[in-house]
């Protein structure tokens, strides 16, 4: 390893001093834009939330508070294309004179008790004749704490996206380089839908100091072959903090982008 670090040369961008000046590749622009939409998605998504938990919770108080009652019947029954599979029925009623077609979600339970002409009762709101609810004036709203939590989570959403440029920026512009001897790689690694996602693999590399450091990366489809020698980038003050060279997100400014 002491040879190594002796006649090994830094790649170019790596040979200058530090702190390096530090541009975006394409793959760091489009996560920083995905960061900004995010965080001004924030709100705008809260805000919409909102406005339709505080309709709903209008609907529903409605419905307790002033709805009459009418006899309708089935006309459909049908089941969502979703993996849910959600059941829905339309039905028809009659109020002041109209006849009106309306689709509801039931129960699953409920839904295979029915039929088409099946009779059920229907409850509408006669100042709000487009407001209605078969069987029950108990109408679902959103809770009013699903806006914040949507909120909440979009932005940080957009924080957590910005953590792994942030650390690449970092460590390209003040870290130190080394040469990185590939050890091993470790099991071959599956996403949750089954595809492959390809290997870890291990490396060790020299600090200054002439101590031994290791470090790991991937997974990927073809990790370096193991005794080959890999560029390394590590934080001089946390030498735990280290990654293969070139990155995805951030190179060196008078590089050309990747």
């Amino acid at each position: 390893m002491t040879e190594l670090r002796k006649s090994w040369i830094p790649p170019a961008g790596l040979d200058r001093s530090r702190p390096r000046p530090v541009r975006l590749t394409r793959s760091g622009k489009a996560l920083l834009v995905l960061a900004i939409v995010l965080g001004i998605d924030a709100p705008a998504a809260g805000i919409a939330l909102g406005l339709v938990a505080r309709r709903q919770a209008e609907n529903a108080r409605l419905l307790r508070e002033e709805s009459a009652f009418s006899e309708g019947r089935v006309t459909r029954l049908w089941r969502g294309r979703d993996d849910k599979k959600q059941p829905w029925i339309a039905y028809r009623f009659s109020a002041q004179g109209q006849t009106f077609e309306r689709n509801a979600k039931v129960s699953l339970r409920l839904w295979q008790s029915l039929h088409v002409g099946t009779a059920v009762p229907v409850y509408y709101v006669p100042s709000r004749l487009d407001l209605s609810s078969p069987f029950t004036t108990a109408r679902g709203a959103m809770p009013r704490w699903i806006p914040f939590l949507v909120a909440i989570g979009l932005a940080g959403a957009g924080f957590l996206a910005t953590l792994p440029l942030r650390s690449q920026r970092r460590l390209l512009s003040e870290g130190r380089p080394a040469p990185g001897l590939v050890m091993e790689h470790g099991k071959a690694q599956r996403s949750s839908h089954g595809s492959e996602l390809g290997n870890k693999y291990y490396y060790e590399f020299p600090l200054l100091s002439g101590a031994i450091a290791k470090g790991e990366a991937g997974p990927c489809k073809k990790p370096p072959v193991i005794g080959s020698t890999i560029p390394v980038v590590y934080d001089p003050d946390n030498p735990r903090r280290n990654a293969p060279y070139p990155f995805s997100l951030v190179s060196p400014a008078n590089l050309r982008m990747r």
